[in-house]
């Protein structure tokens, strides 16, 4: 029996969760129960990968891509596509409809698809779109309970869905880790993602005008740099708040803070977490991210703390202790109780799909 033929599709190499656990279940090609090929809609980006099964584009938008795509299924018979964007995904349930290929349909959600596709009347269309049409694929795949029991709420048939957590190789992210640790007595807090909306940076930098005791370190780039840079001068916090830009592997500069702090407005299972905890860090994050309330444990013992809004977030910001290694940190042991290996991730994954279709 000839193995059937799978293609995932990426829009670019762009530093986010989704894109990391999309590259991750591509890699290692070895004793698979499929063909395997990733296609990639714009090559660009900082996680550019030496994948050798990847065709790579420079379309800018997933629209200009989709008869390349067509035609790309079309002459290397695919049986199966695979997304993990809503936008894509919408895309390929579209092109099926309009009989203009015939695959079977996996898709994998990055975020909880009510707020995430809310803050906008394009988004809110695309909502509007996927809401009613995502039943037409055949594996929906999410990422905590939290997800699973919005996913029902809306009316995704239970048996499509498939509960599986991201993965984590801790082993990986505290190899050869040395925390590194801003000079001075403060409190040292850092925060690790993209600077979009979603993030919700904007709406907690002004409260460091409030507390004597504690800096921020941001790591990473994104659209709305500019604007919480401007914040940061006009509230003249800069010697507070330090932007830092994109780092490959930031694991030195979380392993040596107090507290990783995540003021999401909304998230799927944000790998930043799951690593801070792997690298002995505890979380700091709003209720908004619910999903975090699958990490159980975690939220029980405060290491991961949950505060309800900027205002209890201020109090419990001077509240912070540093931690008692501040002078020279060493590297804490992890505080994750549970978590699923990359290779274990590829294997349930495989078999969700391989059993499924």
């Amino acid at each position: 029996m000839k193995k059937k033929k799978l293609l995932g599709i990426l829009p670019s190499y762009s530093v986010g969760g989704a894109e990391k656990i999309m590259l991750l279940y591509f890699h290692n090609f070895q004793k698979r129960p499929f063909f395997f090929k990733l296609f990639v809609q714009n090559k660009m980006g900082p996680l550019k990968t030496n994948l050798v099964n990847t065709v790579e584009y420079k379309y800018e938008r997933f629209v200009y891509a989709i008869p390349k795509i067509l035609l790309y299924i079309k002459k290397n018979k695919f049986n199966i596509v695979y997304s993990t964007f809503p936008h894509i995904t919408l895309g390929l349930i579209i092109t099926k409809l309009l009989r203009l290929h015939d695959c079977n349909i996996v898709v994998r959600q990055p975020n909880m698809l009510y707020p995430s596709l809310s803050h906008s009347f394009k988004l809110r269309v695309l909502r509007f779109l996927y809401l009613r049409l995502i039943n037409i694929a055949d594996i929906i795949i999410v990422t905590s309970v939290t997800m699973y029991n919005e996913a029902v709420k809306y009316k995704v048939k239970k048996k499509k869905i498939f509960l599986l957590p991201n993965p984590l190789d801790v082993k990986s992210i505290r190899k050869n880790v040395i925390p590194e640790r801003k000079k001075g007595e403060g409190v040292k807090l850092v925060f690790v993602g993209r600077l979009t909306y979603q993030k919700g940076l904007d709406r907690i930098l002004s409260l460091f005008s409030k507390v004597d005791n504690a800096e921020l370190t941001i790591i990473g780039e994104g659209s709305q740099r500019e604007n919480l840079e401007n914040i940061v001068k006009d509230k003249k916090l800069q010697s507070k708040i330090k932007f830092c830009g994109f780092i490959h592997r930031p694991y030195n500069v979380i392993a040596g803070a107090d507290y990783l702090l995540l003021p999401s407005r909304w998230e799927g299972m944000p790998n930043c977490v799951l690593e801070s905890l792997a690298l002995g860090t505890p979380v700091i994050a709003f209720k908004d991210i619910s999903t975090l309330n699958d990490l159980t444990l975690n939220v029980k013992n405060k290491t991961i703390n949950m505060v309800k809004n900027e205002e209890s977030l201020l109090r419990h910001l001077k509240s912070l202790q540093p931690r008692k290694d501040k002078l020279n940190p060493n590297l804490r042991e992890s505080l994750l109780n549970d978590f699923l290996s990359e290779a274990a991730y590829r294997k349930k994954l495989d078999k969700f799909i391989f059993s499924t279709l």
